[in-house]
């Protein structure tokens, strides 16, 4: 969690790539039940169900060995259980 106050929050992801070759195509989900994103950057959130997948801008599509990206977003609050949750990371 970046920042959290009464009304909303901001979230950053730092998506590294540990391995000896480059990663391409990757993508982050997380569940967010009681929040909305309302800004967003260094990737496309897209809404799916209580999920959201993010997926690169066409500049950070593929992630070099021993690099990373950072990514994240700001929302608003809209009950007690906002905090995003069930990460995962995908990439090949």
């Amino acid at each position: 969690m970046q920042s959290d106050w009464q009304s909303g929050f901001c979230f950053d992801f730092q998506v590294i790539n540990q391995g000896n070759t480059k990663v391409r195509d990757w993508q982050v989900k997380f569940q967010m039940n009681q929040a909305a994103i309302n800004n967003s950057w260094n990737g496309n959130f897209r809404p799916q169900g209580s999920y959201y997948v993010v997926t690169p801008l066409d500049w950070g599509r593929v992630i070099e060995p021993r690099q990373s990206q950072y990514l994240g977003f700001c929302a608003n609050k809209l009950g007690s259980d906002y905090q995003p949750r069930q990460i995962s990371v995908t990439g090949s």
